[in-house]
């Protein structure tokens, strides 16, 4: 835990992704947290548009500002406030992605979570993949395709046969940086996988195609603790209500079962634990990060994909699996805080 004396920090949310409104749920309970705590919080909305909003101390999240600013301008006015550290509460790419964390790091100012390098890998789920794959982090069989010509029937058929013969159905189908489910679909069938093609692929140069594992579904998080050790959460078991799979609206909609701790075996408990920590280290993650996992009927567990900057909305999953532990939501938004302190001394 960081010490309780009162620092100035400005919490950073909103942005031009698919996760906008999530960000800015997370961002209401960091900030209300933080303010608890005694610190000075400078609430930063970044709109859909990209431009900068900076309201008052007391404000809620979300506050557009009649004069917003451009990145480079919105960093002076980070380094005018004599912010001591900005709290990430983006989500999805443009403050999932590196890029910020890139601005930041330019301007010699901290941030929370994992650097550029990290975020940026972990981000784009085939390069992440690889890395696992590289140091022995188990991942299920993939395929990738160039969406090059993709945007057409015969070719998108085509497509979908290779995948099915090489992975078989149902087939999992990703966007290259989507988060919180946003562009993954499960077709079921080979016609099904051909408009998933279709759908999925305006707009990126490559999707990622992996072969569909059943099994229970688990998030382990990984927090660092006073002395920079790394702390593995609870794991957390994840019950979709009548979803295929733990969508967007599975996340945020109510319609998820989450039991911490999962209802696993001590020893399968401890192996997803031990993968938690092993994908953090693989993509040189530092403060935080949850690490989503299936672990397969007969025990053998596969990483999904590792999120850099987890939510922290009432429904997220790392907060419950914190509150497992013993933190409380102040506790670990400090903890978080603290990580990135130490690291950017």
């Amino acid at each position: 835990m960081m010490s309780s004396t009162p620092i100035v920090v400005a919490v950073l949310h909103g942005g031009p992704s698919s996760e906008h409104e999530v960000s800015i749920q997370s961002a209401s309970g960091v900030i209300a947290a933080l303010r608890q705590g005694g610190h000075t919080v400078h609430p930063v909305f970044v709109d859909r548009a990209g431009q900068w909003h900076f309201s008052p101390v007391d404000s809620p999240a979300a506050t557009a500002m009649p004069n917003p600013l451009p990145l480079w301008a919105a960093i002076e006015q980070l380094r005018a406030l004599r912010v001591e550290v900005s709290f990430l509460a983006f989500h999805g790419t443009y403050g999932e992605d590196g890029k910020i964390q890139a601005a930041l790091e330019l301007a010699g100012l901290r941030y929370t979570g994992s650097g550029v390098t990290a975020t940026a890998v972990a981000m784009d789920k085939p390069l992440a993949r690889r890395v696992f794959q590289g140091v022995g982090v188990p991942v299920a069989q993939a395929v990738e395709l160039s969406t090059a010509g993709l945007s057409d029937l015969v070719v998108a058929q085509a497509a979908a046969a290779r995948v099915v013969a090489a992975l078989g159905c149902p087939t999992v189908v990703k966007v290259p940086a989507g988060g919180s489910s946003v562009g993954v679909e499960i077709p079921q069938t080979q016609a099904e996988l051909t408009q998933a093609l279709l759908r999925l692929c305006p707009g990126v140069d490559h999707l990622l195609c992996e072969q569909f594992i059943g099994g229970v579904e688990l998030t382990s998080g990984v927090i660092e603790g006073a002395s920079g050790q790394l702390i593995s959460l609870p794991i957390v078991e994840i019950v979709p209500k009548g979803a295929a799979f733990f969508d967007y609206n599975a996340k945020y909609g109510n319609q998820t079962d989450e039991i911490v701790p999962a209802r696993i075996s001590p020893a399968h408990a401890q192996l997803v634990a031990d993968l938690g920590v092993r994908a953090h280290l693989a993509l040189g993650c530092r403060g935080v990060s949850r690490t989503d996992i299936i672990l397969r009927h007969d025990g053998q567990p596969f990483v999904l994909e590792t999120n850099t900057l987890p939510g922290l909305t009432a429904m997220s999953l790392l907060p419950k699996a914190a509150e497992a532990a013993g933190y409380s939501y102040l506790d670990l938004v400090q903890a978080i805080i603290a990580a990135a302190l130490r690291h950017q001394s």
